[in-house]
């Protein structure tokens, strides 16, 4: 292990440590979204949304309970579309789903 000449403040450690936190869960996110648009198709992506991704199990916001249902219907297919374009170590086991607002996107 080399030794630093100086000092490092733990202001400029722990600034240093957010900013690679921050950077994993960027490209995690966008990873799973990307994932997530290659399993199920730009207009379905317009209605859903992946809002969490643990423990290999992807929480998605559907916009109303026909986009919830049709997801459903749809689940065994998306998982293994998404695990092939999933970029992250972890394999998708399971999908919940949700009604709720979808955010626009810019």
């Amino acid at each position: 292990m080399r030794r630093a000449d100086h000092p490092k403040h733990l202001e400029d450690i722990i600034g240093g440590l957010i900013h690679r936190w921050e950077k994993g869960g960027l490209r995690k996110g966008r990873n799973v979204r990307e994932a997530w648009t290659a399993a199920v198709g730009d207009r379905a992506a317009g209605h859903t949304r992946p809002v969490a991704f643990k423990k290999g199990v992807l929480v998605v916001v559907a916009e109303n309970s026909a986009w919830l249902y049709k997801m459903t219907m749809e689940k065994r297919d998306i998982t293994t579309k998404f695990n092939e374009n999933y970029k992250g170590r972890k394999k998708l086991t399971g999908i919940r789903f949700r009604v709720g607002e979808i955010e626009e996107r810019t």
